[in-house]
């Protein structure tokens, strides 16, 4: 006793930090000192009481090398120093060689601080398992249960469940007790490896078994399994099984159910959540706001996640660093830097100091906008606060660089750090986007320098940057070279391979990665889309079906803009037919994906006007009973209806209308624009049915193209004026397309009256509609009032066209107005405009007719210094001059003249030509150039519709035999007979062959009783625009044609008013007309 009493002295006096304090064994032996074993215990047992367990151990030491014997006590105490020292494997050692010596020794009691030791501070389960094994076969000691929960938890934290399960079972077999601490960690643990349906099912084995009766936090547990599977929804009934057994639900329950619910984007159940917690009275903690926070701004709704963060703060809780992260993310996610800018300040203003991920979120963010600038502050102060960023934190600022496609000054960057994977690969991607094959090069040359461990990620994008910089062998060699560095191809390196292969037409080699890929049972979609795609653009539209096919009965997902490329490809190479196959080969895919393709692959024929070949479509899919869309069923009937196929159209549409009645607009729609093309009446009286009904039906614009395509003009006129409740949505360019349409077919007074009623619904016309009606004037004569219209353009602020210029300056010249032509002329130049060879050629044309050549040959010394270029029309009208003049001479110099620079005449150019010859008996010369016609490109055109059109043998045969046997005039005869055919006007004028005197069109002295009688007849005619007066009613005016028109003496002009008289079939009124002309040119 006086011993120990002794040592605790010495001990109390001496320095607790050094062993060495206390005097050796030996020393105080020498002295005289006998302690007793008893009195050693005592004071190991002090020490062990003050924590002093190195001076246990080396007090035991002393012991041992002054041979004094141990007892079972003083090993005890020496354990349990070596365990608390954390000396693990000389406790084990100690327990195996020591304790066998001792009977009455705590074992039990000892292996279980081991094993813990190592299982719980080592965080070495795989060692504390082995202990525990060993412990159970040699040395017959039995852990207690708490030991193996020890186990089973740090392997579910390891995520090694294989262990788990087999500490498990050993437990089972010890017949120890199953709790909710082994369950709930078992049940994590399959959840953290990813296999949250082996969780639930562990946990109904564990309730069947009756060896569970589960809390609340296996219930949390299990929760957690739940929402990782996507069941969110289900843990209602968790929820209710829980009331049941009476357990009460917490604030980490909710939380953790919120949680699900936010990943799940079930914004609705979250706010249920919430208020279920308020109601129940449970007290939020910072815990669960902070999950709140965090997952409104992952939801992008980050206005209400600083919502919770006010009312956390109002209720006395304070955020901590993870929820002002949580939040800064939000607003930096939603690009709004200046308020996660406030929140940082405001968590340096509450003295909390930001971590590396805080920063590391704010230069993402900055990063996004591309603000370099912050960034780089951002780092600047991240040095100055002693945060070393990281290598995450550089990749966040190289890959921010990248995508504002500044790779250059990433990878300045990024030489001054020691880069990782992510680094190289993120480089290597931005020098592929920006194809900087140096770039590409430089960086594959440090990656390679540094070393750094290749993944697949890094892989596949090496591929890429290989395929970029047309290395297509090294690709090839790296690609084979994976599984050399354990690597394993996946999709993704093989889709890059195959769109490698593709992009550059080496469609041979993509087909033997596509087998590779096939062999190793990768099904990806990205693949089959590449190869399908290299082989659309190749035309290889046959094993593209092929693999399209295969796509689908995988069962992968089709891409809408694959399939429409592959039917695109069918459309080219096989004809509209093939759409309607493949769709047969497709008949076993789901029938909603079948409908899909089918309804894409009609409203994809209609579009290109294959309608039969989309109703084979429709047949199908009825064959099968897939669904058509209303938008289908529409497109195949307007487009048989606009293909003439009235038959078929008139049955679908009245299948149409049985399925969807006379309720969807869509259908009264279609069934106005049926009638309208059928029967104007019909449709005038089915718009009025309708009207009657209370409803408004308004039939598309496209009616009036197919009508105006028929020529049926009249019938548009009657739609426009007599359905006027019943008009589409008409702009200025409807309007002047039907304008264009009553012009062209003669009617110039309903033209008229079209702009009058476009006035009055507010749209103006524009000069292009000003052109067509100024058009139709000239081509029946009425140059005055042509030239009325002409001068009203300033009054209703627009400005004369080039066209309109061109217009009245071809007029002007056909009637003979020369002078005034050429006023004209020049005021279209001071007007800004350069005439082109149409003008030109007018000007020519009546030059030459009206034998001034001096003036004709000055406007095309003029269009020379211009660089207009001349065409056959230009040469055709000189030639004529010439030949009216009887100057063959100076028609043969301009005909050779311009053959040398590649122009010929057009067909009456010849013919003026063989006609001028013929008529000097030149009749070898008119044979050359009659030879020379049978060659001309254009010529033989205008010669084969006659084939067409008469259905005769070849007449080019018939008249290249003429020609070789010397029958000019034969020849010139059938060539008079094809140019009444097709150019009646020019060649009527040309048989006069006189020339004309110039005329001036507002010269009063030369043509007085022209301008009386054109004066007079104007006044009877209220022009332009007195088709509808001010109320809106229709004033309806009898225009006679040949009182209002201008009374020239021409025969031209007579000729073109009664063909067209004839051409609208008004055959009376041309021949009244004729009547009364003919005395007036005698």
């Amino acid at each position: 006793m006086f011993f120990s009493t002794l040592l605790v002295a010495k001990l109390y006096h001496s320095s607790p930090s050094s062993s060495s304090s206390i005097q050796p064994l030996q020393t105080l032996l020498k002295r005289g000192f006998t302690p007793t074993l008893k009195s050693i215990n005592q004071f190991l047992s002090f020490l062990c009481q003050e924590r002093k367990f190195k001076f246990i151990i080396h007090f035991v030491s002393q012991l041992n090398s002054n041979q004094i014997i141990e007892n079972s006590e003083t090993r005890s105490i020496l354990t349990w120093a070596l365990l608390e020292s954390n000396k693990f494997e000389e406790a084990e050692q100690f327990l195996k060689t020591q304790m066998a010596k001792s009977s009455n020794f705590p074992k039990s009691r000892i292996w279980d601080s081991l094993i813990r030791g190592l299982c719980i501070d080592r965080k070495d389960p795989e060692k504390a398992f082995s202990v525990l094994r060993d412990c159970l076969k040699n040395n017959g000691g039995l852990p207690s249960s708490f030991t193996f929960c020890s186990l089973i938890h740090g392997f579910s934290s390891q995520g090694d469940m294989g262990k788990a399960i087999e500490v498990l079972e050993l437990m089972t077999e010890v017949k120890y007790p199953f709790d909710n601490f082994v369950c709930s960690s078992v049940i994590a643990g399959f959840c953290r490896i990813g296999k949250p349906e082996f969780a639930i099912r562990f946990f109904e084995n564990a309730i069947n078994s009756g060896a569970l009766q589960p809390n609340v936090v296996t219930y949390t547990a299990l929760l957690v399994a739940f929402c990782k599977l996507g069941k969110v929804k289900e843990v209602r009934n968790l929820v209710k099984r829980m009331e049941k057994e009476g357990v009460a639900l917490d604030i980490v329950f909710y939380s953790s159910w919120i949680c699900g619910s936010i990943s799940e984007g079930l914004l609705m159940e979250v706010f249920r959540k919430t208020r279920e917690v308020v109601e129940k009275g449970i007290s939020p903690d910072t815990i669960s706001y902070t999950i709140l926070i965090d997952g409104f701004s992952k939801l992008a709704d980050v206005e209400k996640a600083n919502g919770f963060l006010e009312k956390m703060r109002s209720g006395g809780l304070e955020p901590n660093l993870i929820t002002f992260t949580a939040i800064i993310l939000g607003f930096c996610k939603k690009g709004k830097m200046e308020e996660a800018f406030a929140v940082f300040k405001m968590v340096e203003d509450l003295g909390i100091e930001g971590d590396e991920f805080m920063y590391a979120i704010l230069i993402e963010g900055s990063c996004r906008m591309g603000n370099f600038d912050l960034v780089f502050n951002l780092l600047d102060e991240m040095e100055k606060r002693g945060i070393n960023p990281s290598i995450v934190t550089y990749n966040t600022l190289i890959n921010g660089l990248c995508k504002f496609g500044r790779t250059s000054e990433a990878d300045k960057f990024s030489q001054d750090i020691v880069g990782d994977t992510i680094t190289y690969s993120t480089l290597l991607h931005g020098y592929v986007e920006e194809e900087n094959v140096t770039g590409i090069l430089e960086t594959k040359r440090r990656f390679e320098e540094s070393r750094v461990p290749v993944d697949v990620v890094m892989c596949n994008i090496l591929i890429k940057a290989l395929f970029t910089v047309g290395a297509f062998d090294d690709a090839y060699v790296l690609y084979k070279g994976m599984e050399e560095m354990d690597l394993i191809a996946n999709s993704v390196t093989y889709s890059t391979m195959i769109h490698g292969y593709c992009k550059v037409g080496r469609i041979h080699e993509a087909v033997e990665i596509f087998n590779e890929c096939r062999s190793k049972s990768i099904y990806s979609v990205a693949c089959y889309n590449c190869l399908i795609s290299g082989l659309c653009s190749k035309g290889m539209v046959d094993m593209a079906e092929e693999v399209f096919v295969e796509l689908s009965e995988k069962g992968l997902a089709l891409d809408v803009g694959i399939y429409m490329m592959l039917t695109k490809t069918i459309l080219e190479e096989k004809g509209a037919a093939g759409v309607p196959n493949l769709l047969h080969r497709l008949e076993n895919t789901r029938p909603e994906v079948y409908a899909m393709l089918c309804n894409n692959a009609i409203r994809f024929l209609c579009k290109r006007r294959y309608p039969e070949d989309a109703l084979e479509v429709l047949l199908g899919m009825k064959g099968k009973g897939s669904i058509l869309t209303s938008k289908s069923y529409y497109l195949i009937i307007k487009g048989l209806i606009t293909s003439a196929n009235k038959w078929v159209s008139s049955i679908l549409l009245n299948n149409f209308l049985k399925e969807y009645g006379l309720f969807e607009p869509r259908v009264i729609k279609l069934l106005a624009y049926y009638l309208c093309l059928k029967d104007v009446n019909s449709a005038l009286w089915f718009l009025d049915k309708m009207k009657d009904n209370s409803l408004i039906v308004s039939f598309p614009r496209t009616v009036f193209k197919a009508l105006l395509k028929d020529r049926r003009v009249l019938d548009v006129y009657k739609l426009v004026v007599e359905a006027e409740d019943n008009l589409p949505d008409m702009d200025v360019f409807t309007y002047t397309h039907v304008v264009h349409g009553l012009c062209r077919r003669g009617y110039i007074d309903e033209a008229l009256d079209i702009f009058g009623f476009a006035r009055r619904k507010g749209i103006t016309p524009n000069i292009v509609s000003y052109n067509s009606i100024i058009g139709g004037l000239c081509r029946q004569g009425r140059l005055v009032e042509a030239f009325r219209l002409f001068d009203s353009l300033e009054r209703n602020d627009l400005v004369p066209s080039e066209i309109t210029y061109a217009i009245l300056i071809a007029a002007l010249c056909r009637e003979g107005f020369l002078l005034d032509a050429k006023q004209l002329f020049e005021r279209m130049l001071l007007a800004g405009f350069k005439p082109n060879i149409r003008v030109y050629n007018s000007v020519i044309d009546g030059y030459c007719k009206s034998g001034q050549m001096e003036e004709a040959l000055k406007f095309l010394y003029d269009s020379e210094v211009k660089c207009v270029e001349h065409d056959g029309f230009t040469i055709s009208a000189l030639i004529n001059g010439c030949c009216l003049k009887g100057d063959m001479e100076g028609a043969l110099e301009y005909f050779f003249r311009f053959k040398s620079k590649g122009i010929l005449p057009d067909f009456l150019g010849f013919m003026y030509l063989v006609r001028g010859l013929c008529a000097k008996g030149r009749m070898e010369e008119a044979r050359s150039i009659l030879r020379e016609m049978l060659l001309s490109q254009s010529v033989i055109e205008v010669i084969n519709k006659v084939d067409v059109e008469l259905e005769t043998e070849s007449v080019e045969g018939f008249l290249t035999c003429l020609c070789e046997q010397g029958n000019i005039k034969e020849a010139v005869t059938v060539l008079n007979e094809v140019g009444s055919i097709f150019f009646p006007a020019r060649t009527c004028s040309s048989y006069l062959n006189v020339s004309r005197p110039p005329k001036k069109l507002y010269d009063m002295e030369a043509s007085e009783s022209v301008i009386a009688e054109s004066v007079a007849s104007l006044e009877r005619i209220d022009l332009p625009f007195g088709s509808f007066g001010m109320e809106g009613t229709k004033i309806v005016k009898c225009h006679d044609h040949l009182g209002c028109s201008s009374q020239f003496h021409d025969f031209d002009y007579y000729y073109s008013l009664i063909a067209s008289l004839c051409s609208r079939g008004d055959v009376q009124k041309a021949c009244q007309v004729a009547k009364e002309v003919l005395p007036r040119l005698d």
